[in-house]
């Protein structure tokens, strides 16, 4: 059997789970082998605990062999995201099945002992813990969204502009866009800026529009996403509140 490192570039990956889709599946051990610390790396961060010997570790391996056999990449950014989409999700439905039977738990023990202190701690940590869980999958699909037009969340200070008025400007070509059933169709068919529109709409030049696409972008995906903060951060930018 072939040793595939972690390090394999995107197209090898492709390669390789490609070739596991249509039926080598002596290459699923081993791959699976190579990103045992990443499959590791995401429960630790999800539970906050060492993935070693737990539920989650084994619900993490389950969704990565589900991920092979679903990543398809004309649709998924790269199979890293996609992975990590699909353990945080499982192990999300998993603790909020855990996080109902404990209900019935301790709503059990708090009728025989009647600790109802201990039991509202307990349960607002396990509400706690799910608003992180799902949070943190909002940040992985945003994640994957930009992937898809070629940006990246490491690269955002780089193309955010320097002036106030631009970032405002762009703030309202992206709300525009949003709102704008057939362009906002276009631009996610295409997966590119309808430039010749927005020239006409806001009486720009091509160079303007082009100069600030992947900033008009990422604004417009944060519109269309369910990140609630980053959203209200946007509305109050565009009352002038910030």
């Amino acid at each position: 059997m072939h040793s595939y490192c972690v390090e394999n570039s995107l197209g090898e990956t492709e390669e390789l789970i490609l070739r596991m889709q249509e039926g080598e599946n002596n290459l699923r051990d081993d791959f699976i082998r190579s990103n045992w610390n990443t499959i590791m790396y995401h429960v630790t961060r999800l539970t906050g605990r060492v993935a070693y010997n737990c539920d989650e570790f084994s619900i993490a391996l389950m969704a990565f062999n589900e991920a092979i056999d679903h990543f398809d990449h004309e649709k998924n950014a790269s199979f890293h995201t996609f992975s990590s989409l699909v353990i945080n999700r499982r192990i999300i439905d998993y603790k909020r099945k855990m996080s109902k039977f404990n209900c019935e738990q301790l709503h059990l023990v708090q009728h025989q002992d009647g600790e109802d202190a201990t039991l509202e701690i307990s349960d607002k940590k396990q509400e706690h813990l799910l608003e992180n869980l799902e949070i943190q999958e909002e940040i992985l699909r945003f994640e994957e969204n930009l992937a898809e037009f070629g940006i990246s969340l490491s690269n955002i200070a780089k193309i955010t502009p320097k002036h106030h008025d631009t970032r405002y400007f762009c703030a309202c070509i992206a709300t525009w866009l949003s709102e704008s059933r057939l362009t906002s169709g276009r631009l996610l068919m295409e997966k590119k800026l309808p430039v010749t529109e927005i020239m006409s709409q806001f009486q720009l030049s091509r160079k303007t529009v082009d100069r600030h696409r992947k900033y008009i972008i990422l604004l417009y995906l944060i519109i269309r996403s369910d990140m609630d903060i980053l959203k209200g951060y946007l509305h109050s930018f565009m009352k002038g509140e910030q």
